[in-house]
């Protein structure tokens, strides 16, 4: 069985991903957790769906067929180029990039108490990065896949 654990394929890690964005955008705060998963996914979903296609290197291989075709579009997408770096700038905790977290929630819609960092500031309300929020980037990639998984299944 290919996948991890019950993900048998990119579209149920899609799935997944998608959910888990509704998830975070659901309610007055945001859960960051629920945020670092949604841009890790996306950031590695591309190659769920063409699994061996190098774009790691300088000079791409060339696309032999429509995954890996998608996969260099995602990769070349402006929206993903955020969510690359960003995932990158979380996996080796550097600071390449300028994220700001926004809080302020009354205490009243705080979810879990214990799950807050700081209860001087209370949980997120909304996160961004380079001044913009970032669910700009993650709609404009969630579409795309989208896009991508409605073709694949008509």
């Amino acid at each position: 069985m290919t996948g991890v654990f019950d993900f048998s394929d990119a579209k149920d890690f899609y799935n997944s991903i998608r959910n888990s964005y509704l998830r975070y955008q659901k309610g007055p705060t945001r859960a960051t957790e629920d945020l670092l998963y949604v841009v890790m996914g996306l950031n590695h979903l591309r190659e769920w769906i063409a699994p061996d296609f190098d774009s790691n290197s300088k000079h791409w291989s060339i696309p032999r067929n429509a995954e890996q075709i998608f996969s260099k579009k995602i990769f070349s997408h402006p929206a993903h180029a955020v969510i690359r770096q960003l995932c990158n700038h979380t996996k080796h905790s550097n600071r390449t990039m300028n994220t700001y977290t926004e809080h302020g929630a009354p205490i009243d819609d705080w979810p879990d108490f214990d799950a807050v960092q700081s209860t001087d500031l209370g949980p997120p309300i909304n996160h961004f990065v380079d001044g913009k929020p970032i669910s700009e980037f993650i709609e404009t990639l969630i579409a795309e896949y989208e896009t991508w998984f409605v073709s694949q299944s008509s």
